[in-house]
């Protein structure tokens, strides 16, 4: 786990991975996502299974008119790995497809049916199905960016830390060419001495094995790091030194603390055409595309 600049007790990491949420706040966001959600089905998508179990299913947002080598953001739904649903992410789909990016919004397994061994698998295997099936699904060959939101923050570090043939002979090495990871749980060892363990019940050597502060290796793609100024300072420091990490290996990193948002309104704003979240993480996506397509003419 990372060193903390002030020893920290289970109660304060309790604290710090809650980051003042309560039920009303809860329910406040799910409202708005839900509501966000419904507005997006209208939009021309399409549900995919990528595995037998009913939550192995992805929603596609294609662009319209996209370039062949236009990207793909795959956004992956927080709720600390026991909450929530795809539908969370569906807010994204109106502002990114309409600057060309394809939008697919997996499901997994949820805790504590599913453990998190399971649970990455799943999020492993809908990239997988994603690349493999790509060309069917009109989607071309541009590169594909994951982001994911607090708990699924872990879970997108994962899937740009994997060594994809490894676990896939089938599947490129560089699967995932960028991370925008936005309020994310980057240390999630101590999570397991806190009142959350009694909800999501993974084995202690499972929060270590996929902790992302233990996976960083210099081939990784580059990220973009953001948390909202009104967040805990576990998550804030999370996020500093995941990035240190990163930096130190050689993987090129950049981070945003947002002003006067908290861990959903930040979320929020990754969605919003006129906010500096969504030009920034755009600006991001498009740069990696760039590389990724110069990358393609040096080799050609």
């Amino acid at each position: 786990m990372l060193t903390y600049a002030d020893d920290r007790t289970p109660a304060q990491f309790d604290a710090g991975y809650a980051n003042f949420i309560d039920a009303a706040v809860v329910e406040r966001w799910e409202a708005h996502f839900r509501e966000a959600s419904r507005d997006a089905l209208r939009m021309p998508h399409v549900e995919l299974a990528y595995g037998p179990d009913g939550r192995n299913r992805i929603d596609l947002f294609p662009a319209r008119g996209a370039a062949p080598d236009a990207p793909v953001l795959v956004a992956i739904h927080g709720g600390l790995w026991f909450l929530f649903d795809k539908w969370m992410m569906h807010f994204l789909a109106p502002a990114w497809t309409t600057a060309g990016v394809h939008v697919a919004c997996p499901n997994y397994r949820l805790a504590p049916g599913a453990s998190l061994d399971e649970i990455v698998a799943d999020c492993r295997r809908a990239l997988g199905f994603l690349h493999r099936e790509r060309s069917t699904l009109g989607i071309g060959s541009g590169p594909m960016v994951v982001t994911g939101h607090s708990a699924a923050g872990q879970l997108a570090a994962v899937m740009a830390s994997t060594d994809w043939p490894e676990f896939d002979a089938r599947l490129p090495g560089r699967l995932v060419r960028g991370l925008v990871g936005v309020s994310g749980f980057y240390d999630i060892e101590p999570f397991h001495g806190t009142g959350f363990q009694s909800q999501t019940r993974f084995e202690q050597d499972a929060y270590r094995r996929f902790n992302p502060i233990n996976l960083v290796r210099p081939d990784m793609p580059p990220g973009l790091l953001i948390t909202g100024e009104r967040e805990s300072g576990l998550l804030h420091a999370m996020m500093d030194g995941y990035a240190r990490l990163l930096g130190g290996a050689g993987v090129p990193v950049a981070t945003m603390d947002v002003p006067d948002e908290d861990h959903f309104s930040v979320l929020a704003r990754l969605g919003d055409l006129s906010s500096e979240v969504y030009r920034r993480a755009l600006s991001k996506v498009r740069e990696w595309a760039a590389m990724e397509r110069g990358g393609r003419a040096g080799h050609a």
